[in-house]
């Protein structure tokens, strides 16, 4: 995510932005941080690789059944980090 804002809107973007994101699932959070670490160091293709592998593992976890679970019942996700 990004985004160009005033200067003198900066920091109350950037801590919209981080709420935003610290009401993510911390498993995803992680794996997100993981993928952008490892792509850092790898190329394009592999990085890609890693990414999708991410993803995939992340579909069987509780934290993606329950944001779709909340998604249908049209409520606020309530994750576990699991």
């Amino acid at each position: 995510m990004n985004k160009v804002v005033p200067v003198e809107s900066l920091m109350a973007e950037t801590k919209r932005m981080a709420n935003e994101i610290a009401s993510k699932s911390t498993i995803s959070i992680r794996a997100a941080k993981e993928a952008i670490l490892r792509a850092h160091d790898t190329t394009v293709e592999i990085g890609l690789e890693y990414e999708r592998r991410l993803f995939y593992a992340l579909f069987a976890t509780e934290d993606a059944h329950e944001g779709m679970r909340a998604f249908l019942e049209k409520r606020k996700p309530v994750f576990k980090g699991k």
